[in-house]
């Protein structure tokens, strides 16, 4: 699996998921920050992708579709339920941003 894809595709997600007017997709590179929240090797951003995906697979979702948009009443179940998949996902944020201050 591509960490970075993964990585994008999570921080797309939980943009959608704070969409306008708290958030202005288009000021947002989301490549540039799932590189960069990768390239930084930081802990705890590895550790929230491996909680995503092992929670992924175990609700039976297919592990490919960790790479592509993330969507669809399934996908929105399981971060409903699963608040700590939320907090997985601000670690992606926050690692993201914390690398590209340091960069």
């Amino acid at each position: 699996m591509n960490h970075a894809m993964i990585a994008a595709e999570a921080l797309r997600y939980r943009l959608k998921i704070v969409r306008a007017p708290l958030v202005q997709d288009d000021q947002w590179n989301v490549e540039e920050l799932a590189i960069a929240s990768i390239t930084a090797a930081d802990p705890a951003v590895d550790g929230a992708i491996r909680r995503i995906a092992e929670a992924w697979i175990k609700a039976g979702l297919e592990p490919t579709h960790l790479s592509v948009p993330w969507g669809g009443p399934r996908v929105d179940q399981l971060f409903g339920n699963r608040p700590d998949l939320v907090d997985a996902l601000d670690d992606i944020l926050s690692g993201a941003t914390r690398a590209l201050r340091a960069a």
